[in-house]
């Protein structure tokens, strides 16, 4: 019986851990040698050994993602050897979200896309949707992200083509 009870118990603890990013998980074993697995140790319990259970991301959080790159792509529009392109591109990847990166340097196609998005050629240039910011304004960048949904880290596997 005490075996069912400790498996119904890992197995809820491991049902919340699905939907967090890790927990840890403590094995206690009281005076009469009985083990359980807790968030704590109670004080009449020996913590004899503990496990790392790693979450993985919510598919309502991999869903809501998708539908905001659909319904807000980003894109960046750089020139080689732009130090603001290159801090522009920088918070894009620390935020790990998926975004289109177009040279405009040589291509005639590119800068007639960025011309009909922007009026000009100012780089960097980024849209998030229908918004655009030209330059770079990290806090400017962060709120159009947020505004369009973005969250403010994407987990690893949502943010691989």
């Amino acid at each position: 019986m005490r075996s069912i009870v400790h498996v119904l118990t890992l197995s809820a603890l491991t049902l919340i851990a699905s939907t967090s990013p890790a927990v840890t998980v403590l094995q206690c074993k009281d005076k009469d040698g009985s083990v359980s697995f807790r968030e704590r140790c109670p004080p009449d319990m020996e913590q004899v050994g503990s496990r790392k259970i790693s979450g993985v991301a919510r598919p309502d959080a991999d869903a809501k993602l998708a539908e905001t790159v659909r319904n807000f792509p980003v894109s960046l529009y750089i020139v080689p050897n732009c130090d603001a392109c290159d801090l522009v591109r920088q918070q894009l990847q620390s935020r790990k979200l998926p975004f289109a990166e177009h040279n405009v340097a040589v291509d005639a196609a590119q800068q007639d896309a960025l011309k009909a998005v922007a009026g000009s050629l100012t780089v960097p240039a980024v849209t998030v949707g229908k918004q655009l910011l030209t330059g770079y304004n990290r806090a400017a960048l962060d709120a159009a992200l947020k505004s369009a949904g973005y969250p403010v880290n994407v987990p690893e596997e949502a943010s691989k083509p």
